[in-house]
């Protein structure tokens, strides 16, 4: 039984990326039309990495939290609306506040989230899917870029005053991406913000996914075709998928060796989906032309892995999604649908809908 209140008390778990500032004005500014007595608590949390293990929750395992779900406790009481991105949200979270009525966390998966537990104790959990979709595909144009043509080489080199002209070598330099082919794993968001950029680089676009319609890929001048097909046509292989039982390992030393020698793979998804033991042979054997990494089977990477010892990677900390514009989109998207939620209006993005039609959450 959710315990009606008089104020709205808004507490926001910032961080080094989502600030706490950021997110306290867009919510501000949408929920001022809920309640105009509004009782904020702003909280500096965490660190800027994910813990590497999980916890446990009522559905499964929550990951990918920075923090102690005991911590996160201590600033529960009274609380009607829990705002965050890294702190871990457990059953135990839930119940230090009597008079929860929200958890939004900003983020596309609300993986630190125990979801059934806020399903069992009617709590909507508002997301932001979508939120970095161009910031990342950006992104991964950019790390093409800088693996084919030696960008990050030459700069690393010329940094420490040394002048690479030997990247003009026939041998060394790259290729253009204007008729060349780009394979995309993972027809999601991101991966459709990827093809319009590809595209306007003159690019062709294949696609693996097995959700996903050929229409919906014809749509982006693509063609849906099967794995061994992608691997064996492209030119540069990059991975857009959700990291699931499926997709683990999807990449190992079988599908590397379908690919073309002169092939790039880039992954700006998750480090998992690729066998890293196996792709670390296939770069130091030149089964392909290189890659461009920016997740890695384990973060952040060891000092002693041997990708940072290899000419024909380029390797950067899971920084694809950092965008200034993405904290100001997943802060307003959250605000939005937050604002709906205490309404009682239909949110967005809401990952256990389930709880909407039975509770309506609006003030009385």
């Amino acid at each position: 039984m959710i315990k009606e209140v008089k104020m709205l008390r808004i507490l926001i778990l910032g961080d080094f990326f989502m600030r706490k500032e950021i997110l306290r004005n867009y919510l501000f500014e949408y929920l001022k039309e809920v309640d105009d007595n509004l009782d904020f608590r702003l909280v500096e949390w965490g660190s800027r990495g994910y813990q590497k293990g999980e916890a446990e929750g009522v559905g499964g395992k929550i990951k990918e939290f920075s923090g102690d779900p005991s911590d996160v406790v201590k600033f529960m009481e009274g609380v009607n609306v829990l705002v965050t991105q890294v702190a871990p949200v457990t059953a135990e979270v839930m119940d230090a506040s009597d008079c929860l009525r929200v958890i939004g966390c900003t983020r596309g998966g609300p993986v630190n989230v125990d979801i059934m537990a806020a399903t069992q104790r009617g709590i909507p959990v508002i997301y932001t899917p979508g939120r970095n979709g161009d910031a990342v595909a950006d992104y991964t144009i950019g790390l093409i870029l800088a693996e084919t043509r030696n960008i990050a080489r030459a700069h690393a080199e010329l940094k420490k005053g040394i002048w690479r002209d030997d990247f003009y070598d026939y041998e060394l330099c790259g290729y253009e991406l204007a008729g060349k082919t780009l394979g995309i794993i993972g027809f999601g968001f991101v991966g459709k913000k990827v093809a319009l950029r590809a595209k306007a680089f003159g690019m062709e676009i294949l696609v693996y996914d097995p959700y996903i319609q050929k229409e919906e890929v014809a749509k982006f001048d693509g063609k849906l075709v099967d794995l061994p097909t992608l691997l064996q046509n492209s030119d540069f292989v990059t991975i857009h998928a959700r990291l699931t039982s499926e997709t683990e390992k999807l990449i190992g030393a079988r599908e590397l060796s379908m690919m073309k020698k002169t092939a790039y793979i880039i992954n700006t998804a998750r480090g998992k989906i690729i066998d890293e033991k196996a792709l670390t042979e296939a770069l130091m054997k030149k089964t392909i032309a290189g890659a461009a990494l920016d997740v890695f089977e384990d973060e952040p990477i060891s000092k002693e892995n041997p990708l940072l010892s290899l000419d024909n990677v380029t390797i950067t900390p899971h920084i694809a999604g950092a965008a200034k514009d993405v904290v100001h989109r997943a802060a307003r998207m959250l605000a939005e649908d937050i604002m709906k939620v205490l309404k009682g209006e239909k949110p967005t993005h809401c990952a256990n809908p389930s709880v909407l039609e039975k509770n309506m959450f609006q003030k009385k």
